[in-house]
């Protein structure tokens, strides 16, 4: 049906996350804690600002 070879996904399904996914997943679950610590006020230009003075580039 998606013309994938049945190796191909087994491949897939055995693959490690690349260094971009986890650099995602730190980063989501730091706006996260940011968002829930300002109890959902904060918007992504304040996010940022706050990241920003922890030292995370965005």
């Amino acid at each position: 049906m998606l013309n994938i070879s049945r190796s191909g996904y087994y491949e897939y399904l055995q693959r490690k996350p690349s260094k971009r996914a986890l650099e995602n997943e730190v980063l989501r679950a730091e706006i996260q804690e940011i968002f829930k610590e300002h109890k959902g006020r904060y918007g992504s230009l304040r996010v940022t600002k706050v990241l920003e003075k922890k030292g995370i580039k965005v």
